[in-house]
């Protein structure tokens, strides 16, 4: 099952994206059992997966609906457009034969398998009404990064995501006017099934050139988050800097042990290191219920 992509030019992003989505247990079952869906890029997926839990014996060849060589694109960005349009196949709805009923939505496993939910509310510092939105479905979390000297937590990235925020105006609906230092409060709702942590490594300055932030996150390889056990099964890495970078993924496998997968390069790791400056986006399976 250790089984490398071939490099299509500018594909390392690509390939350790792929890489961590299809050794991700659930959707891979799925996949490996199912042909009922069609889809561009349903089908190509499908191939990679059954080529890797079939042992193929030398490095696979994503299709080009997977691919872009020509285009330099960052693994969470090929993350993000790979999770969409899977779940747009699954969800897609045929033009049904004149007299027909229209075919129902099919349930998506992306969704199934990755979406969460964030809630928020807002407190009213002179009245304390308190404001909820509209629950926002993810299947990733961008977690903040500060540039430091240190090591930092991946615990210490996830609360400052969800820190409270001042706000210098907003509109209480119970009040009828403007409230300066409104507090908003960020909690994360529903959990998925396999949670994907991304780090933000890169921002752009005044200028508008992107850098990376090169800080050593600390990640444990259980976590547990709102009382909910997590474990590592996967990270996508990026080495050098956001003109010359190289993407790799690092996945564990059914047997226990982690693999580097470098392109076609695949070499078991014995011990897998739970501090870097590498590590970019992480992948966690849920262990409890």
């Amino acid at each position: 099952m250790a089984v490398g992509f071939q490099n299509q030019g500018n594909s390392c992003s690509a390939n350790s994206a792929l890489q961590c989505v299809a050794h991700t247990p659930e959707l891979s079952s799925f996949f490996l059992k199912s042909d009922s869906v069609r889809g561009e890029i349903v089908i190509e997926f499908r191939k990679v997966v059954r080529a890797i839990w079939n042992n193929a014996s030398k490095s696979v060849k994503p299709g080009p609906k997977l691919t872009n060589p020509s285009v330099q694109q960052d693994a969470q960005e090929y993350l993000d457009f790979l999770l969409g349009a899977l779940d747009q196949e699954f969800k897609k709805q045929e033009n049904p034969p004149k007299g027909k009923k229209v075919r129902p939505e099919l349930p998506s496993p992306v969704a199934d398998f990755f979406e969460g939910q964030t809630k928020s509310t807002v407190k009213c510092p002179k009245c304390s009404n308190m404001v909820s939105s509209t629950p926002e479905s993810f299947t990733s979390l961008s977690l903040p990064v500060h540039e430091t000297a240190q090591p930092v937590s991946l615990g210490s990235c996830i609360r400052e995501y969800t820190k409270d925020d001042v706000l210098d105006s907003w509109h209480c609906p119970k009040c009828k006017r403007n409230q300066k230092d409104a507090v908003k409060k960020l909690e994360l709702g529903k959990l998925p099934r396999n949670l994907i942590l991304h780090l933000a490594r890169f921002k752009c300055d005044s200028s508008g050139s992107v850098e990376k932030i090169d800080t050593t996150v600390e990640f444990p390889q259980i976590l547990t988050l709102c009382e909910q056990e997590y474990k590592l099964y996967g990270l996508i890495n990026h080495m050098g800097d956001s003109d010359y970078g190289h993407y790799t993924a690092t996945i564990k496998l059914p047997n226990g042990k982690w693999y580097s997968f470098d392109d076609e390069v695949v070499e078991e790791i014995f011990e897998l290191s739970r501090c870097s400056s590498d590590a970019y986006i992480l992948f966690y399976h849920k262990t409890s219920v």
